[in-house]
């Protein structure tokens, strides 16, 4: 399961909340922009507008703003840390530069960006909460040892998981290789995966009961009696090395049904695990439903959109092949909507979405 990436306290609101407004109208522009949700038109003029004030901190943090939500979190971050060292009262930059390194990885990073953060807003309770959570799960990674290569960090708990992180780094070796040479790309950055129990994965990911993994900027895995079942283990390791692949080469705009039914279809062919089948009566509902994450639903309304997913992903595939795919990913991340991206192909999404409610509705269930 991929969980959407949410930017704590994120919201496309001015840092005039601390600073006085520059006259510059740029500023109003840009943070329009960002609020109608047009990033590139907001990376653009904010752009334009650090060419004649480079050291402006507002700027600074709406540009930041812009690249993070366009994929570009290296270059965002850059910004956002010259935004905080030109003005160290720029709360919001640093919130968002916390945020964006507890994506990348960086745990500890993130807390003492946040710590920082209430040294200037100590009454800030939504940065004290997520302070408070990131601490607990650091408390948790403090016992952890790593199996590093060049391509993974696996971080687990103790000697006992030890001959589990060689298993799940050689299984995700050959599935990154299978996945980047379908893909036509891989992502440059190493990818780093923790094991927790069952409780602590719940406890640290929020994710729904019937979730198997998560994907939400590192790979996390409930271990579970893993030892005891490798192909089910396998299965969901490789689900989520698949989000890390797709979110490495669009991370921006790839609808939800589009990353669980790549994911899906990139996973092992055999598995001891039951197929997990949509309710009867296969009730179709538009893709359009199925753009956000599927963290919030059900058991069965998460079965129902992960077959309905893995179909249109099959279809898809089966249309403008893997090659294809990889272009449409390129496009969105681009900024292209998934309506028009498909369109390049000489495919309308109307006629494609109603060959996948056709297949959907006829086809016996697959194995997600």
């Amino acid at each position: 399961m991929r969980k959407p990436f949410a930017t704590a306290l994120f919201a496309a609101t001015v840092a005039s909340t601390l600073l006085a407004q520059p006259a510059d109208p740029a500023v109003d522009r840009g943070f329009a922009a960002l609020q109608r949700g047009d990033e590139d038109a907001a990376a653009t003029i904010f752009r334009a507008a650090l060419a004649q004030h480079p050291h402006d901190a507002v700027l600074l943090y709406g540009a930041g703003c812009a690249l993070h939500l366009q994929g570009r979190d290296d270059e965002a971050a850059k910004l956002l840390q010259e935004a905080v060292s030109v003005e160290p009262r720029m709360v919001q930059a640093a919130v968002l530069l916390g945020a964006i390194a507890y994506h990348r990885g960086e745990l500890a990073l993130a807390i003492k960006t946040y710590e920082r953060v209430l040294t200037q807003a100590p009454s800030n309770l939504a940065v004290r909460q997520q302070l408070d959570a990131w601490r607990a799960e650091a408390g948790v990674e403090e016992r952890f040892e790593a199996y590093r290569d060049e391509r993974f960090t696996v971080m687990f708990d103790g000697p006992a998981q030890q001959n589990l992180a060689a298993h799940a780094t050689a299984t995700m070796t050959a599935a990154f290789r299978r996945i980047a040479a379908a893909l036509g790309s891989s992502p440059p950055a190493p990818i780093r995966v923790v094991f927790y129990t069952t409780q602590e994965f719940r406890d640290i990911t929020g994710a729904p009961e019937w979730a198997g993994g998560g994907f939400d900027g590192q790979i996390r895995l409930p271990l579970g009696g893993a030892a005891q079942d490798l192909a089910t283990f396998d299965r969901v390791l490789t689900h989520e090395l698949a989000h890390a692949i797709v979110h490495g080469i669009a991370p921006r705009n790839v609808p939800a049904w589009l990353h669980e039914g790549l994911a899906t279809l990139f996973e092992p062919q055999s598995s001891s695990t039951p197929p997990r089948r949509a309710p009867r009566g296969r009730v179709f509902v538009p893709l359009s439903a199925l753009d956000e994450g599927f963290g919030r639903l059900t058991l069965a309304d998460a079965a129902a959109a992960y077959e309905e997913s893995v179909c249109a992903a099959a279809v898809l595939i089966g249309r403008i092949g893997s090659e294809g795919v990889a272009e449409l990913l390129q496009d969105l991340d681009g900024g292209e909507s998934i309506d028009q991206a498909i369109e390049r192909f000489g495919i309308t999404f109307r006629t494609f979405e109603a060959e996948v409610a056709r297949q959907f509705r006829g086809a016996p269930g697959s194995r997600r």
